[in-house]
């Protein structure tokens, strides 16, 4: 099974990889650092031994002789880090003591103190040579002093140091590595407080999370899932409303379909089964226009699920196309109908579909609402920062107490004499808003109402 990985376990693998690296890089620096100073230590001895022989060496009847006390050679012998093995031989590289097959060193010039590498018996070794005149003053010539011993004292005494440099390292990381494991937890506690306090809400709690004890680094995440459960919380608010207003705008009219089938049925005369079947036929088209109406305003809401692409949109094509469909509509009532603006080039950012249903709500309330022999004009007019699309009748207008409550929903005008459901102007709005747009109600230049929609100006 695959094991899963936290934050936590990231962090201290990202911060624990690095620290092993420069262990291991410490590791070797010092241990070549501890290795310099064990030579220079032995080495030093070594010279000692070598300056202690010389101090012994002795001519007498021109015969170099090298006292060396019994007690002296034994300490040679048997030093407590290693023996070690010496050599002295004459101005003409005579034999005088020591351990004739020491192998000789290498040419060295005429430096008096110099050290070397060699083997002696199948073991590695380190040697130091002294030079020391036989009668100074004289030009007889110099002793030559080897003294050597063997490396596994040094390799040894370098281990040592090293582990007691490296292993307090090691234990270093460790606990730096608990201590980040520590931190990273203490650091990570808002973020598993958020995730208590989301796995404790109820499905329908979609308030605002809490903030005051997140630090900086979280709270773009914060306010990134409270923007979100307020746009949760308002499709889910517009669904309800929606579902509510209509059930209880169907409820009316399917009752009424009911009774006036029920009533024909019961009708034995042609004649009084014909009118109310006019009327089933008149409440049947009204409860289509408030279903259809209906649908619109649900696919207009936000979050509805968008079945169109949204993207540069001639709106002024739109416009005059929108009109010409609804001449003949015009005509049956006696009212002019015409568009003035622009016929092409006019862009807008939205979705086609929603600005014609727009666009058909508009024109459908002007031409509703206004008198035979009236006047509907549909305009398109951009400037160098919006788009303003609006449509004027000469209706009998709006009071202005009610300009702003005609965009609600189901929200009717007494008196007009027209029949509607009250859905047009909120459909408008919704769409309009959903684009970026803003929608307004005045008054028109002849008595009526303006509707005017200011899109953004896509350029």
């Amino acid at each position: 099974m695959r094991k899963t990985r936290t934050l936590r376990r990231q962090l201290v693998a990202w911060l624990a990889g690095p620290l092993l690296v420069l262990w291991s890089v410490s590791a070797v620096v010092d241990y070549d650092i501890a290795k310099r100073f064990v030579n220079f230590a032995y080495d030093r001895a070594l010279l000692e031994a070598a300056l202690d022989i010389g101090r012994q060496v002795k001519v007498i009847d021109d015969r170099i002789y090298v006292d060396l006390p019994d007690i002296a050679l034994q300490m040679l012998q048997t030093r407590e880090a290693d023996r070690l093995y010496y050599l002295v031989t004459g101005p003409n590289n005579e034999f005088i003591t020591g351990e004739p097959d020491l192998p000789p060193p290498p040419d060295l010039g005429t430096d008096r103190v110099s050290y070397y590498d060699d083997e002696y018996r199948n073991r590695g070794i380190r040697a130091v040579t002294l030079r020391v005149p036989v009668q100074p003053g004289t030009g007889k010539g110099a002793v030559l002093i080897q003294v050597a011993e063997r490396v596994t004292a040094r390799t040894d005494s370098a281990r040592q140091i090293i582990l007691r440099m490296v292993l307090p390292q090691g234990l270093l990381i460790l606990a730096a590595a608990l201590a980040v494991w520590y931190g990273v937890g203490r650091g990570l506690a808002p973020l598993i407080n958020l995730r208590k306090e989301i796995e404790h809400r109820s499905h329908r709690d979609l308030s605002a999370l809490s903030e005051e004890q997140a630090p900086n680094e979280v709270r773009p995440l914060i306010h990134a899932m409270n923007d979100l459960l307020a746009r949760l919380s308002a499709v889910l608010t517009a669904q309800q409303r929606f579902i509510a207003d209509a059930a209880h705008q169907l409820r009316t009219p399917l009752a009424g379909i009911k009774t006036q089938a029920e009533l024909a049925l019961r009708q034995s005369q042609p004649g009084e089964a014909q009118a109310t079947l006019r009327q089933l036929q008149t409440a049947t088209e009204q409860s289509t226009r408030l279903v259809n109406q209906l649908l619109s305003l649900a696919r207009a809401e936000p979050g509805a699920k968008r079945e169109h692409a949204t993207g540069p949109l001639d709106i002024a094509r739109l416009a005059r196309d929108a009109t010409t469909e609804w001449v003949p509509r015009a005509l049956e009532r006696n009212i002019d109908l015409g568009f003035d603006g622009p016929e092409t080039g006019v862009t807008v950012e939205g979705e086609g579909f929603l600005l014609r249903e727009m666009l058909n709500n508009l024109l459908d309330n002007a031409i509703r609402y206004t008198q035979p022999g009236g006047q509907v004009t549909v305009r398109v007019a951009p400037d160098a920062h919006r788009v303003v699309l609006s449509v004027e009748d000469t209706g009998p207008g709006v009071h202005p107490s009610e300009r702003e409550r005609v965009f609600e929903r189901f929200y009717r005008v007494l008196g007009t004499g027209a029949d509607g459901c009250g859905l047009g102007l909120a459909i408008v709005r919704e769409i309009a808003q959903s684009h970026g747009a803003d929608v307004s109600l005045s008054p028109g230049a002849h008595g009526g109402s303006l509707v005017t929609v200011a899109f953004p100006n896509a350029a």
